[in-house]
């Protein structure tokens, strides 16, 4: 199964840019990640569609993901490939974890709900580490995690009341104050709505 990348930008230094180079090319990766991650509204149809078929839910994703260790910090479904769900590839959610203070990521059948093995975010461990703030990169959602009193399967279920269902989560801070952005599928159309990470019912 090929997963996406949760930072949807790979940077390879070059041969010959030398230890300040490359680093340059790292923190531009990481800004640009920490303003496009989560951009917009669009999804393709296709997408959507096979998010409808979908016999594992997203919270019920990050549930498998969290019994392996750790908290959930974002979650994000795709296809494996176009219109897979229609030849019996359901696609996965891709889950962000931090357990012990280090960042990874699994990805959850969409379909049987099985987890695949866990991938080390060595960038992002080393930004968390450094105490160098990107924002909205896994590093600073999991600086957020643990002052928030609603968790990410709470965020989904106050989303999900207005009915749809979740294509993706993240941690994500408004006026300075933390809390989900969650983009939630319904009858073909997507909408974003945040939830306050203090909210209680």
């Amino acid at each position: 199964m090929t997963r996406r990348l949760n930072t949807r930008f790979v940077a390879t230094p070059r041969a010959g840019m030398g230890r300040a180079g490359s680093l340059a090319v790292v923190l531009l990766a990481l800004m640009g990640t920490a303003a496009c991650e989560h951009v917009g509204v669009f999804e393709p149809a296709r997408e959507v569609e096979c998010l409808a078929r979908a016999r594992v839910s997203l919270k019920q994703a990050v549930a498998a993901a969290e019994a392996t260790g750790g908290k959930a910090l974002d979650a994000d479904y795709r296809e494996d490939r176009e219109l897979g769900c229609l030849r019996n590839e359901p696609g996965a959610y891709d889950i962000t974890l931090v357990a012990g203070g280090r960042i990874s990521v699994v990805s959850v059948n969409a379909g049987s709900g099985q987890v695949g093995p866990r991938e080390e975010q060595g960038v992002m461990n080393a930004v968390m580490s450094g105490g160098v703030r990107f924002e909205g990169s896994a590093a600073d959602m999991a600086r957020l995690a643990p002052g928030m009193g609603v968790d990410l399967s709470q965020a989904v279920d106050i989303a999900e009341r207005q009915g749809g269902k979740t294509m993706s989560v993240w941690i994500e801070a408004q006026g300075g104050r933390p809390g989900y952005a969650v983009k939630v599928a319904q009858n073909g159309r997507v909408r974003v709505t945040w939830i306050a990470g203090d909210r209680a019912g």
